[in-house]
């Protein structure tokens, strides 16, 4: 085979290579979809609202911010990239479903967040810390797990008893990462999203304004304008 035959074979294997390329980066994508759906809520939060809530932690008028933009401290920022960092190694090669419950975590926390403009302030925090609580509670019980598949029989005698059966440690283990299954899956995405709920339906709605906020209500009752429920 001449030197024109193989460019040839060469340039016809050039489609082949560019979609098994694609192909990759396709799988690749999709086995990382729900890191990329918790990015997408990291990045609002730290985008369009981590800002806002730095410039009330300042007490800067509208006027000012443009000025003095970039001695702006950072620390709603900074919390979000760490938080997320914190997860992204908590999920990392984690078997389903921890890792789309922590996505989904991230996502419900902003939009709530967006619905929620006049409790933004303290309730930002609630949610960054739900999220960093269950990305060590997912850390932790890795460490555990795979502290104790490789502990030997001989160091469980330090808990009073010469002789363990394997039996005993077997079901001890299998006990305690059903214990950890139950956490992870329903007690601390339960108590993080009955958080979100308790926050959401903290204030009555107004039956004349459904879609008013608390603080634009108060806003009007002070200019008389007054507002029938």
């Amino acid at each position: 085979m001449g030197f024109l035959d193989h460019t040839t074979l060469w340039i016809s294997y050039i489609p082949i290579y560019f979609a098994n390329g694609v192909l990759a980066i396709f799988y690749w994508l999709a086995g990382q979809s729900p890191l990329l759906v918790s990015l997408s809520g990291a990045c609002g939060m730290f985008y369009l609202l981590d800002t806002e809530v730095q410039h009330r932690a300042t007490y800067l008028p509208q006027r000012e911010r443009s000025q003095i933009i970039g001695s702006m401290p950072r620390t709603a920022q900074v919390m979000t990239i760490i938080i997320f960092v914190m997860w992204a190694l908590a999920q990392w090669n984690m078997a389903a479903p921890v890792p789309w419950i922590g996505a989904i975590m991230w996502v419900c926390g902003f939009l709530v967040l967006v619905a929620m403009p006049s409790q933004r302030f303290n309730l930002l925090w609630y949610v960054k810390a739900g999220i960093a609580i269950y990305a060590l509670c997912v850390i932790g019980s890795r460490v555990y797990l795979r502290y104790t598949a490789t502990i030997k029989v001989e160091q469980w005698t330090m808990f009073g008893q010469s002789t363990i059966p394997d039996t005993l440690i077997q079901a001890t283990q299998t006990n305690t990462a059903s214990i950890l299954v139950w956490l992870l899956w329903l007690v601390v995405p339960l108590g993080y999203f009955s958080m979100l709920v308790q926050q959401l339906f903290v204030n009555p709605m107004s039956l004349s304004h459904p879609f008013i906020t608390v603080q634009k209500m108060i806003h009007q009752i002070r200019d008389r304008n007054g507002v029938n429920q």
